[in-house]
């Protein structure tokens, strides 16, 4: 009898066996976070955090212009109102613009044209509010 015959049924019984099973998949894969600016991988969000943080923005609640640092963006229109809400007045979501809060629901008004919309979105970012500017735009 050959040494190799010996080897072959053994790992070939043992390939039978529990000790060569498979092993059990994960129930659930590893998180692990990965840094936007240097691609290297944490284990933990406050460690990928650590090593570069986030860039956070402020937006003016009046033009919605972006800054860096918060109070450029308090000081860009100072004790000014807010005005009407950036939102569809139709189903209340909110939008980036007046235009899109105008187009969102009211592209299907029967009556009122794109001309329109852009109209009722001008007098709202103007401070007109939602149902006088939608009135004042219905058969246009």
């Amino acid at each position: 009898m050959q040494k190799h015959d010996f080897f072959s049924r053994l790992i070939q019984t043992q390939s039978l066996g529990p000790n060569m099973a498979p092993t059990k998949a994960q129930e659930e894969p590893d998180r692990i976070y990965i840094c936007n600016a240097c691609c290297e991988e944490h284990k933990d969000r406050e460690s990928a955090y650590q090593c570069c943080p986030p860039d956070i923005l402020y937006r003016c609640n009046v033009c919605r212009k972006k800054y860096s640092y918060k109070d450029d963006a308090m000081d860009c229109h100072p004790k000014q109102s807010v005005g009407q809400p950036m939102r569809c007045p139709i189903c209340l979501q909110d939008a980036e613009s007046y235009e899109e809060a105008a187009d969102c629901c009211l592209h299907t008004h029967p009556t009122m044209t794109a001309a329109g919309r852009q109209r009722v979105a001008q007098a709202v970012e103007n401070g007109t509010p939602w149902p006088d500017a939608v009135a004042a735009n219905l058969h246009h």
